[in-house]
């Protein structure tokens, strides 16, 4: 009985033995511990850690105006998307520009694009719309500047579960976000370099302004030529005030500046225009009657058609306002990710810097002027 109990005491300390051994050697726990991948990233193990969300990596981007364009390299597609954007009219320079901002944006991101182009017309953009919903998009990006069509399409596009942002112009007040520049700075930008140039040119003289607006176009160019007004009114508010609207057509501009400058042979004038493109016409209406040194003029687009005059030291053109169309799609983008990403909604209200583009800052914006 001795010698049994001697061995079964024998068996019972290798048994603990092995135990504790086993303890002591560490394992990889498929639950908390970490591996390396060959990158050097740390991944947590899927058993129990969801694995990070598949980011769509950054393409590389030529960035043409970086004083203009902020990137933000922080967003990333957790998957690939597929939006839409509907320009304004593929015909006007500044929804161009806005359009290929977008187009860069999407590159960059990784975001599959389809372009569409409303042309200005509300049928088109209701087609547009439709045909979208039709392709399955993920967002939708409308430039469009009829408030009550941007309504129309808000609505299908909800129905469709389909987000949106407004471009300019708004869709369902306090519904749908809207990107728009400040329509009415715009035109104090201007304003305020007519008086400042008029103080120290004219000190002695009364300016009448001259305004060449376009308010066939909506509240959007209203605001504008309200800006500009009210900016002169209140520095100097005795200030004779005469309108004209363009009709958008540089020609018909050019005509009816003539006609002013016929019935107002003498004194000296503020002149603004809603665009640089039909600025170019109040100009040459005023080299033509030979006014050059009576007259001062600002503008809105920087488009680089008003470049060429803001070089010269004796051009009547003082400046233009820059909305930077071409940081449009820069801005958009980020939202329109971190919407289908994670659902955080862009802002109600989203209005990018404004500036006046002039001589003394051209190069600075545009370094290729």
């Amino acid at each position: 009985m001795k010698k049994l109990a001697v061995l079964f005491l024998a068996a019972f300390m290798g048994l603990t033995a092995c135990s504790s051994a086993q303890k002591d050697t560490p394992t990889e726990s498929p639950t908390t511990e970490a591996s390396t991948t060959a990158t050097g990233t740390e991944t947590a193990d899927t058993q129990s850690v969801p694995s990070e969300k598949e980011q769509i990596p950054h393409t590389e981007v030529d960035i043409k105006y970086p004083a203009i364009i902020e990137v933000n390299e922080d967003v990333y597609a957790d998957k690939p998307y597929k939006i839409a954007y509907a320009n304004w009219n593929d015909e006007n320079s500044i929804s161009i520009i806005v359009r290929d901002s977008v187009l860069d944006a999407c590159r960059y991101y990784g975001v599959d694009c389809m372009v569409f182009d409303n042309k200005q017309d509300a049928n088109q953009a209701i087609t547009n719309c439709d045909t979208a919903i039709q392709a399955g998009v993920d967002y939708y990006l409308n430039f469009n500047q009829d408030e009550s069509i941007n309504a129309a399409i808000a609505d299908k596009l909800e129905k469709a579960g389909i987000p949106m942002i407004s471009i300019q112009t708004k869709a369902r007040d306090g519904i749908d976000p809207e990107y728009h520049i400040d329509n009415y700075k715009f035109g104090t930008l201007c304003g305020e370099l007519l008086i400042k140039e008029a103080g120290e040119r004219w000190p002695d003289e009364k300016p009448v302004l001259f305004v060449a607006g376009h308010p066939e176009s909506g509240v959007n160019f209203i605001q504008r030529a309200e800006g500009c007004k009210d900016s002169v009114l209140e520095a100097l508010p005795k200030t004779e005030v005469f309108e004209i609207s363009t009709e958008g057509d540089p020609e018909i501009t050019r005509q009816r500046t003539a006609d002013f400058l016929t019935a107002h042979p003498n004194g000296k004038i503020m002149m603004w225009c809603h665009i640089d493109q039909n600025t170019m016409g109040m100009l040459a209406a005023v080299k033509a009657a030979g006014r050059v040194d009576d007259v001062i003029i600002t503008s809105c687009g920087a488009n680089p058609v008003a470049f060429e005059e803001l070089k010269k030291d004796d051009s009547p053109i003082l400046g233009t306002v820059a909305q930077f169309s071409e940081r449009f799609g820069w801005d958009l983008l980020p939202m329109v990710i971190e919407h289908l990403n994670d659902g955080t909604k862009p802002p109600l209200e989203t209005v990018p810097p404004l500036d006046i583009i002039t001589k003394e800052n051209l190069y600075t914006y545009y370094p290729d002027a």
